[in-house]
């Protein structure tokens, strides 16, 4: 059986907290390409981007990493997970990093993170894609914090979270099987007893349950500042980003592009012909 290109798992610690990154940079792109950082959703790891990345490693960097309280990232003590905190983060690591210039992308909550970063650090960007997220909270958020809160704590092996992750997500379920154990081995461990539970912080998940819904990342107003151009990744069945949000950014963008992906909920996974196609266009312009 052909190995499947894989990344280098790093660690890098920013504002106290040691934050884990898949670094693609060894397995194929030349020494100058461009930096392509990728921040993933809410019930999600920076494995989430391993599909893409193995189809864009030869001409770019791509660089994926765990949002704080997620995958093998470091837990906040102070339970800081707003959005302020996770932007934050990310302007921290990239500078740690040297990126001075790189593209950004983010799916559902890493988009609201990168729409945090990018009105914040306009400059430092040459493109943003935003994969199905908006300002606005829509039903299906409301739907994916009830959702994590009412799921299982652990599983009798690994096979048995599979076939949770796939019942609870379509899109999970049609993802090749290679795939779908990648990304559940992002977001679960194994326990001592050979049970299986989620890498995610149970502190993070109560206040998702708890606290009011966290204002918008950023305004409409400051949505129509960023001068980079932005491609507003959209799946046509989504309860995340709907039809009429998703016009409305392309609208108020100054460069702003809609890619469409019919009948895919949330998220599209990046590697659809529309995704991926869109993608590769705005690696070629910057």
């Amino acid at each position: 059986m052909t190995m499947r290109l894989q990344p280098v798992a790093k660690h890098l610690t920013v504002n106290g907290l040691a934050l884990h990154y898949l670094d693609w940079s060894a397995a194929g792109a030349p020494p100058d390409a461009l930096p392509v950082v990728c921040v993933h959703g809410y019930t999600s790891s920076a494995q989430a981007f391993s599909a893409m990345a193995r189809r864009l490693c030869d001409r770019a960097r791509i660089i994926a990493v765990d949002v704080r309280g997620h995958g093998e990232s470091q837990w906040s003590g102070e339970g800081a997970y707003r959005y302020a905190d996770q932007a934050g983060d990310l302007a921290a690591f990239v500078d740690r990093l040297g990126l001075d210039r790189f593209i950004l992308v983010g799916t559902s909550m890493g988009g609201r993170i990168a729409m945090a970063y990018a009105v914040r650090h306009p400059r430092r960007l040459l493109a943003l894609a935003l994969n199905d997220i908006g300002p606005d909270a829509e039903l299906g958020s409301s739907r994916i914090t009830t959702m994590v809160g009412n799921r299982p704590d652990s599983f009798p092996n690994l096979e048995a979270a599979l076939e949770y992750r796939r019942q609870t997500s379509p899109i999970t379920a049609a993802r090749p099987l290679e795939d779908q154990r990648e990304t559940a081995l992002g977001v679960l461990r194994e326990r001592p007893d050979g049970s299986w539970g989620w890498k995610m912080d149970p502190a993070y998940i109560e206040q998702r349950l708890t606290r009011a819904a966290q204002p918008p990342p950023v305004s409409w107003t400051a949505l129509a500042t960023l001068p980079c151009p932005t491609q507003i990744i959209w799946g046509t069945d989504s309860d995340v980003l709907s039809e009429t949000q998703a016009r409305r950014m392309v609208e108020t963008l100054p460069k702003g592009e809609l890619v469409t992906v019919h009948g895919v909920g949330h998220a599209p996974t990046l590697v659809e012909p529309e995704a991926l196609s869109a993608l590769e266009r705005l690696l070629a312009a910057a």
